[in-house]
């Protein structure tokens, strides 16, 4: 925008925004609007205002049209029979917006840990396939990708006695990986978390001294040894050590504390029944605290949480299940305030097991959670990855890629800095798959 005199303007959104342009040049004054999601589309108004000292100018009226592709709808899907049998564990993003793929793949029958680059659409680039642990039996985990796009990756891998997680730190892409720590015999990993000052959490299980397990994360700070803890539930100081087993099975930094969230199995109360609650446990990471929710029991007598993501709010979104005893799960997703008093639920549907219902999270930059399942949904085959506002139970939008007599399952997610969807998981021939959604 063009004002002589102006010391600046203002630009008023319909959305109720307003943001301050800045000067580009004596008179010239330019600024962005933000757009995250197609259900912007169409024709809004902005209202620009020039002042000086403190008086305002005329108003002017600037019209603009959002055509963003149409929420949920498919910009791109491939399912890679090439690369043979395996499935997309996790994605992220990189600075400059281009995706990248992690997963695990059976040349040979053996399994391989493998990075591959995409562009902004999800398609592959050339040459830009990358074997992680080249040569040695590989199952991929997690991946993390830092501001700078350095890349953390977490995968299980063998050792002298047996299975155990390994996390290492790729610092651009085409480079080789650099080893940051490895797990204890019995561990579980699970998930990673990073931290804005380089910290990077692994999140998972560790067995206790008898037949059970504990929730367990490992805290990599920049340039330190890994820092193991090791977290029991314990209602009251009556209750057994270890009476509980914790499975974390996703964890997220919300400022500079740590939230992992999974389930707690046990006898609750004067029940005589051992089962699955699900559990928030907060970490101070500095303080070295650790604060415990259980959430009681509902409408059903278990749960179970199995994603967690940090809403523009600063509130814990979690998605999981419910089921009764016989455990016929119903994906559920919840909102936790800072507080963690349960402020809003909603239901994902019923699923044949826990392992086919919901499988990540993730927060947009839209204002609204995005949901990946796979699997039977009732009796029907479908990666499926949904959209959901607290200000209503049903979706904003839903994908859904169906095929008769395949599995298919959505398994990971990603979302570009300006709102752009995408999921990656097991395609029909089973074979791993990537799809671009309209946001």
């Amino acid at each position: 925008m063009s004002a002589e005199h102006a010391d600046g303007v203002r630009m008023a959104l319909d959305t109720g925004d307003v943001v301050e342009l800045e000067m580009v040049e004596p008179g010239v004054f330019g600024g962005e609007i933000p757009v995250f999601t197609g259900l912007d589309n169409g024709e809004h108004v902005a209202l620009l205002t020039p002042w000086r000292d403190f008086v305002e100018g005329v108003e002017v009226e600037a019209h603009y049209v959002v055509d963003l592709p149409l929420p949920g709808s498919q910009v791109f899907w491939e399912v890679d029979d090439a690369l043979g049998p395996g499935q997309v564990e996790a994605l992220g993003v990189l600075p400059d917006g281009d995706v990248v793929e992690f997963g695990t793949h059976y040349p040979q029958g053996a399994p391989r840990c493998y990075l591959r680059r995409r562009d902004k659409q999800g398609k592959a680039l050339p040459d830009a396939l990358a074997a992680v642990l080249p040569g040695i039996d590989c199952g991929a985990i997690d991946l993390q990708v830092d501001e700078h796009g350095a890349m953390f990756v977490l995968v299980h891998r063998p050792g002298a006695d047996g299975l155990r997680w390994w996390l290492a730190r790729i610092p651009a892409w085409g480079l080789g990986a650099s080893n940051l720590g490895a797990g204890a015999k019995g561990e579980t990993a699970a998930a990673l978390a990073h931290h804005g000052s380089g910290t990077v959490a692994v999140c998972g299980s560790a067995p206790t001294l008898s037949t059970g397990v504990d929730a367990m994360v490992q805290l990599f700070r920049p340039n330190l040894p890994g820092e193991p803890w090791r977290l029991d539930y314990q209602p009251d100081d009556e209750d057994e050590p270890h009476s509980f087993d914790e499975r974390a099975r996703d964890c997220v930094f919300v400022g500079d504390s740590l939230a992992l969230v999974g389930e707690a199995y046990g006898k609750y109360g004067i029940e005589n029944v051992d089962r699955d609650r699900l559990f928030i446990l907060r970490l101070g990471v500095a303080a070295k605290s650790s604060a415990w929710l259980v959430a009681p029991p509902g409408a059903r007598t278990q749960s179970g949480a199995q994603a967690v993501a940090v809403d523009d709010q600063g509130r814990l979104v979690v998605a999981g299940y419910t089921c009764d005893d016989d455990c016929q799960p119903e994906g559920d997703l919840r909102i936790y305030d800072p507080g963690d008093a349960l402020v809003w639920q909603a239901s994902l549907g019923a699923f044949k097991s826990e392992g086919l219902g919901t499988q990540d999270l993730a927060w947009s930059p839209a204002g609204y959670a995005v949901v990946a399942t796979g699997g039977l949904k009732g009796d029907e085959s479908a990666f499926t990855v949904r959209a959901f506002a607290s200000s209503q139970p049903l979706p904003l939008w839903t994908f859904e890629h169906k095929h008769l007599q395949a599995l298919q399952l959505a398994l990971a997610l990603a979302l570009g800095r300006d709102g752009e969807v995408y999921a990656g998981g097991l395609g029909a021939s089973s074979s791993p798959a990537v799809v671009f959604i309209g946001g």
